[in-house]
């Protein structure tokens, strides 16, 4: 028997109106969609040729929120990464991911802002743990400098320890640099004083030669 396609999908007509009848979502949904209308429109399907219905609104802003979630960690530990932290860089991105991935699949009864929030949520959470695993493991400490293994990659170091040895032996490098420059200044200085001490020394000598062939 065919199957009577003209049949009243009750279950989708509420979908439906539940998306109509919020006019504060919608207006939400419209925000989330316009943050990034490239993505948001390949995840609704819209092509840009007829009108953007309140549904494929919906979707839209579902994978902006899902772009997100992915996103926004990764921008933040990339940047701790940037900002002289890596390790606890990686934690942060690895950590956020995972938390902003399950903050945002949480908020989903909240619609595309749930999702957000939910992913914004998910991902400082996440990445707070996932920072302070990943110094827990290596044995970090950020208020200590000789703390960590000594791990440099391509001459950048990683660790608080990679740092301070890398920073002292530049401070030994640039006090032998100084060192270098100063010693033509310091011989010539001395060369001078050996001059200065030699003329004084034969003043004296004179002196006492003349003194003793002129007796007073």
């Amino acid at each position: 028997m065919a199957k009577d396609t003209s049949a009243f999908d009750f279950g989708n007509y509420l979908n439906q109106l539940g998306v109509q009848a919020s006019p504060y979502v919608t207006q939400a949904n419209r925000f989330i969609y316009g943050m990034a209308p490239q993505t948001a429109a390949k995840a609704a399907g819209y092509t840009g040729k007829g009108l953007l219905t309140p549904a494929m609104l919906q979707r839209g802003a579902m994978g902006v929120s899902t772009l997100g979630a992915r996103r926004f960690p990764l921008v933040a530990g990339g940047l701790q990464f940037l900002g002289g932290d890596p390790i606890g860089g990686i934690g942060t991105a690895g950590g956020g991911f995972a938390g902003a991935k399950l903050g945002a699949k949480l908020g989903m009864a909240g619609g595309p802002p749930g999702m957000l929030a939910g992913a914004l949520i998910g991902g400082a959470i996440g990445g707070g743990v996932g920072q302070g695993l990943t110094r827990s493991v290596t044995g970090i400490d950020v208020n200590n400098p000789l703390t960590g293994p000594d791990i440099s990659i391509a001459g950048i170091p990683l660790t608080p320890y990679a740092k301070t040895k890398k920073g002292v032996k530049r401070a030994a490098e640039l006090e032998a640099l100084r060192l270098k420059e100063m010693l033509p200044i310091m011989e010539k200085a001395r060369q001078q004083q050996f001059q200065r001490d030699l003329i004084g020394s034969q003043v004296q000598m004179a002196g006492q030669l003349l003194g003793n062939i002129y007796p007073r």
